[in-house]
């Protein structure tokens, strides 16, 4: 394919997970407007971060093979239009490199996992599980990607990785990645509805595949890995995250939400809703919480409603038709099973609570494989597909009834 022209554009666990990292400041910077894509496109020029601009029309998307082929942010409205990604514009800024641009923020980032446990790939044999210690994997957070092929819409990435596990077990695999920019034809053929058309769209699709390199299977009793994928993206008070679940007995399918941090408050306030068929989270930045829900409860998808921009985001991740699959834990905590984790997460960044430092205003949607139990040569994929749609409360509303049954009166937060 065509090569297209590079344009030159402690902490909670989940905290150092996630795209961020929580920085105190003299001043808050809350601003709910989006930034638009081109501030951001001059601020990667000034800064020396390459990007590719994919896309056609006003639909355009921003990735990144210096930052592992990630998906910085995106439009639906051009150039001059609302940038919809987070992205840590002090740590690009900085040009920090090492543990810390695995929080550079964007859209749509590899990550690989597990990283808590016994087995976990996020710190050394024998380290205490402590931010001190916590390394991501180089390759995942600190080496640029190999771009293999590029086109008006497409971009193909890959690299190499030799890595240990908490357990001094190594691991050999090579990651790929596929960006994929869909047009409004693509968006309501994969989503089974006709989207309006005064409604403004941008839409991707990742695909994530990871090849076991080494000469041995991955098994339980070395440690597995799982692919995840994080999504970063920009918070404030009237924005709130949806996810469908399964409805069913605990006995059988676990319980229907779990808070990730511990202390977090996830429920207090009004923050955490649930719903006979969904659960409701508020991601307005002002405070440290999440949620996971497992693979035995999610549906594939989640939503949020940016009620201050007119903003409906749609993420579905392909799960596998097994729902007896196990699913990694992140968490560092001990004494929980390592295979009963979350397939979808949601991480509100905020301050740590009782404290008043002031903290970047974004949330983190991130979707997981299970986990993989892979021979000598074997790879698994993982999909991600992004929808981002601008438009009235009214046409909003309307995709998000058809998709989930959820109304505008419900994105809205009202009851």
């Amino acid at each position: 394919m065509k090569k297209l022209q590079l344009l030159t554009a402690s902490l909670a666990a989940l905290a150092l997970a996630s795209c961020g990292i929580i920085k105190e400041h003299a001043l808050e910077n809350a601003e709910p407007n989006l930034p638009a894509f081109g501030q951001d496109l001059s601020f990667f020029s000034q800064y020396n971060t390459k990007v590719l601009i994919l896309g056609e029309g006003d639909s355009l998307v921003a990735v990144s093979p210096k930052y592992q082929g990630r998906v910085l942010t995106s439009t639906f409205a051009g150039v001059s239009g609302a940038s919809l990604g987070w992205i840590n514009h002090e740590l690009l800024a900085d040009n920090k490199i090492g543990l810390q641009t695995y929080q550079a923020g964007g859209e749509d980032r590899f990550s690989i996992g597990p990283e808590g446990g016994d087995f976990s790939v996020f710190f050394p044999q024998g380290a205490v599980f402590s931010s001190e210690n916590w390394r991501a994997p180089a390759a995942f957070s600190l080496e640029p990607w190999k771009l293999l092929a590029s086109s008006k819409t497409q971009a193909k990435f890959e690299t190499e990785a030799d890595f240990e596990n908490a357990a001094g077990v190594r691991f050999k695999v090579r990651a790929e990645r596929e960006i994929t920019v869909l047009n409004r034809a693509q968006v309501s053929e994969i989503l089974g509805i006709e989207i309006p058309q005064a409604v403004k769209v941008v839409a991707f699709q990742s695909f994530n595949k990871l090849t076991n390199t080494g000469n041995s299977k991955w098994t339980e009793k070395t440690g597995l890995l799982n692919i995840g994928v994080q999504s970063c993206f920009n918070a404030n008070k009237k924005v709130r995250v949806f996810i469908p679940y399964k409805a069913g007995e605990v006995s059988k399918l676990g319980e229907i939400v779990r808070d990730t941090i511990s202390e977090s408050s996830a429920s207090g306030d009004g923050r955490l809703v649930i719903d006979p068929s969904y659960i409701s989270f508020n991601v307005d930045g002002k405070n440290m919480s999440g949620i996971g829900v497992s693979g035995k409860r999610s549906e594939g998808i989640a939503l949020s409603f940016d009620a201050t921009n007119s903003v409906l985001t749609v993420i579905l991740y392909i799960k596998p038709s097994d729902s007896k699959k196990a699913y990694l834990r992140n968490s560092w905590r001990a004494g929980v099973s390592r295979f009963d984790g979350d397939a979808v997460s949601v991480y509100n960044n905020g301050p740590l609570a009782r404290t008043s430092v002031i903290a970047d205003p974004f949330y983190e949607i991130s979707t997981y494989s299970p986990a993989l139990e892979l021979d000598a040569g074997k790879s698994q994929f993982h999909i991600q597909r992004t929808f981002h749609f601008g438009g009235s409360e009214y046409d909003l509303g309307l995709i998000s009834y058809k998709l989930t049954g959820i109304s505008i009166g419900e994105l809205r937060g009202e009851r």
